[in-house]
């Protein structure tokens, strides 16, 4: 741009421009050639290259914009950086360079320690989400293509076994204490390379039981089909938590509250959004169990007639990215509350403080600020940490790779000290927001259910 100033700003000011430089930086040291110089092709000279990548991150200009959003920021590398040495380790190929070491490190430093949230895209100019990239890099390292497979056919069995799982770690906590089984299960996570997952006080509780009632034969009441997440559905509060209702009962209650008559998807134990498969580079199975649920969805819909409410907003985001039947009409949390509820319950907000985290899928979905209102609705004082935009825990990082989110909340605890309580619109998150804030984060609808009672005869 230096070349260019004069013409922008005018003689005048330019002359002015070079007096105040040449005042503090006599000897022209401090960015030389910058905003002012006296090369008039300057602008042609010391070009940066930016060689083909990947064609999902090739019209990355590096400018930094993404990184104040990232999780790794800090911790490994940015979005920008992660461009960057890919960049390199493309060139390097194409000149013969031996990459392998690179490669390596870039494993973790670049692939596993991404959140692949994509709260970069919404920063960046052009749009670019880094999380796509590193999909794709997983994908060419998925080679348990078998296992995805029969887990994708036999989901009903995985979450059953995410129960069991849950149970043998709450009946070993309950054994030896929390110091030790939190020594123990840090010892084993590292021995094992994050394949097993590191126990926390904030773990949850097994879901004791999921009943899932049938519904009435008659009943005037209108519709509402209710998609409970596969964490729904294998995870309970945590045991410390001071709300002990499951979260599917909990948001149950509350829609009966306004006045709904609650309809589940048959077969729901088997269903899945498909995220879990995706985000490990598993986009085929992905794929499938997405379209399986949306034609569980269409079917208990009655072909769209009545609305689909998602208990979490990661899979109502993965569910309607990219969606084409416009006879689904899919609700998360903060927008089925803001469209349906507020009308049919009466709010007496409560004293204590509120810490509100926005994920960074409910940020993608355009509620973000409806998630602050209706928690404002709630409570008197409302909390939002700053400088937190995503968690980092990004589905099963937060047992996985602890560390990021460990670093992605590093000032929660202090952010959140007036609080007694959080709230938050994703279960996995929520667990990372309960260990390192500690206070007891849940979901938005244990708050609002709190402070609100049906109205008499509430508008349908």
């Amino acid at each position: 741009m230096a070349p260019f100033v004069e013409l922008e700003w005018g003689s005048e000011a330019y002359a002015l421009m070079w007096k105040i430089k040449r005042l503090l930086d006599p000897t022209g040291i401090l960015n030389p050639d910058v905003v002012l110089s006296e090369d008039p092709d300057i602008h042609l000279k010391n070009l940066k290259p930016l060689p083909a990548a990947d064609e999902i991150v090739d019209k990355c200009i590096e400018c930094g914009f993404c990184e104040p959003v990232c999780p790794s920021n800090g911790l490994t590398l940015t979005p920008r950086q992660r461009i960057v040495i890919w960049r390199d380790i493309q060139a390097r190929k194409r000149a013969g360079v031996d990459t392998s070491e690179i490669e390596r490190l870039y494993h973790y430093h670049g692939v596993e320690t991404c959140a692949a949230t994509g709260l970069c895209a919404q920063r960046c100019p052009v749009g670019i989400n880094t999380g796509d990239l590193v999909r794709k890099l997983r994908g060419r390292e998925a080679n348990r293509t078998g296992t995805a497979n029969w887990l994708a056919e036999h989901f009903a069995t995985a979450v059953q076994s995410t129960r069991f799982m849950l149970h043998v770690a709450n009946g070993a906590h309950l054994i030896m204490g929390t110091r030790n089984m939190a020594k123990l299960s840090a010892t084993m996570t590292r021995a094992s390379k994050g394949r097993l997952p590191q126990w926390t006080p904030a773990m949850p509780q097994p879901l004791q039981r999921l009943h899932l009632p049938k519904p009435p034969t008659a009943d005037e009441r209108p519709r509402v089909v209710y998609l409970a997440a596969c964490v729904s559905r294998a995870m309970g509060p945590a045991a410390r938590d001071q709300e002990q209702e499951p979260l599917l009962d909990k948001t149950r209650s509350l829609l009966e509250k306004a006045g709904y008559q609650v309809i589940f998807p048959e077969q729901l134990n088997d269903l899945c959004c498909g995220q879990p498969f995706a985000s490990k580079g598993y986009a085929e199975q992905g794929e499938r169990k997405r379209q399986e649920m949306l034609d569980a969805l269409l079917k208990a819909s009655r072909g769209g007639l009545d609305p689909i409410y998602c208990d979490t907003s990661p899979c109502t985001l993965r569910l309607v990215q990219g969606l084409t039947d416009q006879r689904l009409d899919l609700y998360d949390p903060v927008r089925f509350i803001r469209t349906h509820l507020l009308d049919k319950l009466d709010f007496v907000p409560q004293d204590k403080p509120i810490a509100v985290h926005v994920t960074c899928s409910t940020q993608h979905l355009g509620e973000a600020q409806a998630l602050i209102d209706i928690a404002r609705r709630c409570a008197k004082e409302v909390v939002i940490p700053e400088g937190i935009h995503c968690c980092g825990f990004a589905g099963d990082k937060g047992f996985t790779t602890p560390e990021l989110n460990e670093h992605a909340l590093r000032s929660l605890k202090n952010a959140v000290q007036i609080c007694e309580e959080g709230i938050s619109t994703s279960r996995t998150c929520e667990i990372g927001l309960s260990r390192h804030g500690e206070i007891d984060y849940h979901g938005l609808v244990y708050l609002v259910d709190r402070v609100t009672r049906g109205k008499a005869s509430a508008p349908l």
